[in-house]
């Protein structure tokens, strides 16, 4: 049946037609042919899958789509070949376009709700050819769609099937009559705008296309359509009650005949990663129903109840095999069941009875290659990633997710928000209401409980999901209260969640949550004080855009405040990057604007604690850490563990510590672990400082390591730790340095200090070290550039939205154009002193004084004078530009990534190794990266083990890397800037944190900042090195 191009363009323009003949939503659940089946649950081979190659045709808008392709007689030679499932812009037709709030439209063609575009709607024409396999003949089919971005039409052999829209939940379509022996032609016209794009303007890039998997399916001649599962526990979670309810489709005539029946087994699951159970399994109970209706129900207690949890994610497999009148099996469906009770009691979210503390993450379906078309590898990878680094939660940001990722949480335990597919923020961020969706509109009303129900239906069966969410920022209004209330009627034992109605009270009762989105920690304490009226949740918290991530610490200190406290999920989990290739041949990760796609947010979507590619930010080292479950805190007799774990008694790990000095371990020794959950427990151990033992600092090191293999860490693997340091005090009185001899050569122009293999040079009009050589290695690149003050570093996001540039500037030419107003060349009690005066704007001072030993040893003291009015600093110290070959960097400090003031607690003291290159983060934009906190010395080296160390009586920060702050600064991708040619040493005293409340207005907190009105000193030394040794 052909179809008028004017009636599409009207469905697509319609908001209350967003489905036509689709299928009501149902549960996920599969089912097989036999029993054994049911039990591997495998590949259904009652089902196959339509994705691979189809014939494409790309149409700018539905008018330019050809007339009459999904006829069975059109040919479609000559068309081009793509992917399935896939984004069509990922494949060369049209173009990506990333924008946060605004409608990707906006601004190009006059469109108001519920209106679409009429000039740019990519629409992608889809025809594939199949037939259907020997097993699934002479049943009734089903045609599934999983996903598609946003809207389309279907047709089989010419016969129109149907319509869907809802990009992230299934379309399912009955096509048993359009269906023939031999060749089918399915064809499918998919319109990247519909009125259903006014219901998905999430943060994410806009793209179009079949982007999950497309199926067939056989349906036997009595099958379950609906399961329900409920898992149920009495108040002392000891007795589960099992809930089933089936809806069953088929031969009324066995429906009716009452001597078809449904025989039903508990299987034991134990705790399980892998989904496979064996015909050997404990069975818990069986039993038999009489099919006799359609609607069947059943109720069973379970006595002496598993429970499962995200610790403990205990699973049992329900099997149901339905037989018909002469005993045949018509099929064998499993449902795996987890027993768990949510549930809110005193404001307190409650899990099993226990307060549970949400460790989560906002997590898109993602990947650089793939966009949102992602794979079971992908979710795989992720599941693992999530639960070795301590996660136990994620929201489903800002739709449902394939159900694999769901059945990925139930086996490895992940407590899951699940999200309606609704976000309207571009109608009302500006804050014009008069076109605010789905607000009070009844227009719009069917759409969004439609989205609602396909969820819910779908979904219903995961332990794993604790919560059902309405949506993201769409505001208020009655159509978002009658969805919270649809799932409160639908399904009582989840609570639900909504955030944006904290902005308007009137409707607070859309959200048994009280729900924010990056509240600082002063913020959401002030709040937890006078409201205990529900439980506070951070639905969106740490905005981890670039280098970010800052005082995470004071969010996690909130849990033993505030029992209403419930934590909250992290913004967000993964860069959204897409590779593209750059002007010099090579991939790259890009962001908005990279495909000439506007308007758009640009480098917004890069917000993840993993980049696009799946490898890891310097960020997780502290979401990590700060997540652990067990806080390990070691001292002089042992070490103090307290357990956070709800359920988990840590039976599977073994206790490790050790004592060093500068990484020489001293001691070490291990135990068996032993620990209640929720309690703290003391184990000994001699972690004392021997008494012989030299002078200095030594750190106390503990952790817990595992017993076993399990499928996202390995045996013997870390996976807690806890450090202290103590510092030994020197006896007696210190020798007197001996002064070695002092050579110096003062010329017209030139200060040297001359040793045996060694000469130094100042220009004694600026004090600028002109030339350090060591042999005959030069360790000056550029004198402009060689202990020079310095006061700023490449903006970080977030600094660009506190406009650090504009309030800051100050400091970025202070460190561009320091003033030269006086320099002393001289020697004093056997040191050569240079000391320089530099005048900063108008008044401020900054003076260097440099000492070097007749060995060559320089002593630093930088010095600053704080004055009224001037403006915080970035950072406080000196930047070095030496020859690129200089390049390896060894410290002993806080590592072995990246750490700041504010984000540090994830860093351990210890001896690192690493290179300038290495040093250099792939955030999408060029920002400040690689610094290093709590450092005592670093050494910086070439081939040869020649070059400089640099210690402090202070823990100082430095950072090694190719490119000065300003060059790093100028660049918007990594291409841009030059190959490396250069080593750039910051030796800092501090630098400012990075923050990371928001990243458009907040800075870092006051505690981790460089006030410009106080004075600052700081001192160090330089030590030459040759073959790796000093002097």
């Amino acid at each position: 049946m052909c179809m008028e191009r004017s009636q599409i363009k009207q469905h697509l323009a319609d908001p209350e037609f967003f489905a036509e003949n689709r299928l009501r939503p149902v549960s996920d659940h599969m089912w097989y042919e036999t029993e054994k089946e049911a039990l591997k649950k495998e590949k259904m081979r009652l089902r196959m899958s339509l994705g691979g190659a189809w014939k494409f045709f790309y149409a700018p808008n539905p008018d330019s789509v050809p007339d009459g392709f999904e006829r069975k007689d059109y040919s479609c030679d000559g068309w081009n070949t793509i992917s399935v499932p896939a984004h069509m812009e990922l494949q060369g037709y049209g173009r990506p376009h990333y924008t946060d709030t605004d409608y990707p439209w906006d601004g190009i063609e006059e469109v108001t709700p519920h209106g679409i575009p009429q000039i740019y709607n990519p629409t992608g024409c889809y025809v594939r050819y199949f037939s259907i396999p020997e097993q699934m003949k002479k049943k009734k089919l089903l045609l599934t769609f999983e996903g598609v971005e946003t809207a389309f039409h279907c047709w089989i052999n010419g016969h129109y099937v149907g319509y869907g829209e809802d990009s992230y939940t299934p379309s399912v379509f009955e096509i048993t009559p359009f269906v023939e022996n031999g060749e089918n032609k399915i064809a499918v016209e998919v319109s990247r705008f519909s009125s259903g794009s006014w219901l998905e303007d999430q943060d994410f890039w806009r793209m179009g296309g079949i982007m999950r998997d497309v199926s067939v399916t056989a349906v036997p001649g009595l099958h379950i359509r609906d399961l329900e599962v409920t898992a149920c526990l009495d108040e002392k979670m000891t007795e589960g009650k099992l809930k089933v309810r089936f809806d069953l489709e088929g031969d009324p005539a066995v429906l009716k005949s009452r001597k078809g029946k449904i025989i039903w087994k508990l299987l034991d699951g134990k705790i399980r990663m892998e989904h496979t159970v064996s015909e050997e399994t404990e069975k818990i109970m069986s039993g038999e129903l009489l099919i006799d209706r359609e609607d069947i129900q059943m109720t069973v207690c379970v006595p002496d109840v598993k429970l499962w949890s995200a610790e403990r994610p205990y699973l049992y497999r329900l099997v149901f095999t339905v037989y018909g009148e002469e005993g045949e099996i018509y099929e064998s469906v499993p449902q795996d069941v987890g027993f768990r009770k949510v549930e809110i009691r005193d404001s307190v979210l409650l899990f099993n009875g226990r307060r549970l503390r949400l460790y989560g993450v906002n997590r898109h379906e993602f990947s650089a290659r793939k966009g949102r078309a992602i794979g079971k590898e992908e979710m795989e990878w992720d599941i693992r990633f999530l639960k070795r680094n301590h996660f136990n939660a994620v929201r489903t940001s800002h739709y449902p997710n394939q159900s694999y990722w769901y059945e990925l949480c139930d086996r490895f335990g992940i407590y899951v928000m699940d999200e309606t597919n609704l976000e309207t923020h571009g109608t009302w961020h500006l804050k014009q209401f008069n076109h605010t969706l789905p607000g009070d509109n009844p227009r719009w009303h069917e759409a969004v409980m439609s989205r609602a129900r396909a969820m819910l239906e779908r979904d219903k069966n995961h332990p794993c999901i604790f919560s059902w969410s309405v949506g993201n920022e769409s505001w208020s209004g009655k159509n978002l209260y009658e969805m919270s209330m649809y799932f409160r009627k639908r399904d009582d034992s989840r609570p639900v969640h909504y955030e944006n109605v904290c902005h308007d009270r009137r409707w607070g009762r859309t959200t048994d949550f009280e729900s924010r989105m990056y509240a600082s920690p002063e913020e959401a304490e002030a709040y937890l004080k006078d409201h205990p009226e529900k439980p506070y949740l951070l639905c969106e918290y740490s905005h981890a855009m670039g280098n970010s991530c800052g005082n995470l610490r004071e969010y996690m200190e909130l849990f033993d405040k505030y029992p209403q406290y419930s934590g909250g999920f992290l913004w967000d989990y993964i860069d959204q990057a897409l590779y593209q290739t750059g002007p010099n041949g090579k991939e790259y990760l890009a962001y908005g604007g990279d495909f000439g796609d506007r308007p758009t947010n640009y480098n917004f979507c890069g917000n993840g604690v993993i980049f696009a590619d799946r490898t890891i930010s310097p960020k997780m080292q502290e979401v990590s850490y700060l997540y652990q479950p067990y806080k390990l805190t070691p001292s002089e007799t042992g070490v103090t563990i307290r357990s956070l774990q709800l359920f988990e008694n840590g039976e599977y790990y073994r206790i490790v510590w050790r004592l060093e000095k500068e990484g020489r371990v001293l001691k070490s020794g291990e135990a068996p672990l032993v620990i209640e959950p929720e309690s703290t427990v003391f184990v000994e151990a001699d972690l004392s400082i021997p008494e012989k033992a030299e002078a200095g600092e030594y750190v106390r090191t503990a952790a817990l390591v595992m017993e076993r293999d399990t499928p996202y860490v390995k045996r013997g693997e870390e996976i807690c730790f806890g450090q202290t340091t103590e510092q030994k005090e020197e006896k007696g009185k210190r020798e007197e340095n001996k002064h070695p001899l002092l050579r110096t050569v003062d010329g017209d122009s030139s200060f040297s200090v001359v040793g045996a293999d060694f000469r130094i040079t100042f220009q004694k009009a600026t004090g600028k070290l002109v030339s350090w050589k060591i042999g005959e290695k030069e360790l000056v690149y550029d004198p402009v550039h060689t202990l020079s003050p310095e006061f700023w570093r490449a903006p970080t996001d977030n600094d660009e939205g506190y406009r650090m540039t504009e309030k800051c500037h100050f400091w970025k030419m202070a460190s561009l154009y320091p003033k030269v107003k006086e320099v002393t060349c001289g020697t004093i009690d056997h040191h050569a002193v240079i000391d320089t005066i530099y005048t900063l704007g108008e008044t401020a001072q900054c003076r260097l004084r440099i000492q070097i030993d007749g060995e060559g040893n320089m002593d630093v003291t930088e010095s600053y004078t704080g004055m009224e009015n001037l403006p915080d600093l970035p950072c406080f110290g000196v930047s070095w530009k030496l020859p690129k070959a200089f390049s390896h960097i060894t410290w002993y400090g806080k590592g072995p990534q990246e750490t700041y003031r504010d984000r540090q607690a994830g860093g351990r003291l210890g001896r690192f190794e690493t290179t300038s290159a290495l040093s250099c983060t792939p955030y999408l934009i060029p920002q400040e990266c690689g610094n290093h906190v709590e450092t005592r010395w670093v050494a910086l080296t070439d081939s040869s083990d020649t070059g400089i160390r640099v210690e402090s009586a202070v823990p100082f920060e430095f950072s090694v890397l190719p490119y000065t702050c300003h060059e790093l600064e100028g660049a918007r991708h990594w291409f841009e800037l030059p190959k490396p040619y250069a080593s750039v040493l910051r030796i800092l005293e501090q630098q400012t944190g990075v923050g990371g409340d928001n990243s458009w207005g907040a800075w870092a907190h006051k505690p981790y900042r460089l006030s410009g009105e106080e004075t600052r000193t700081f001192s160090f030394s330089i030590r030459m090195l040759q073959n790796g040794r000093t002097a």
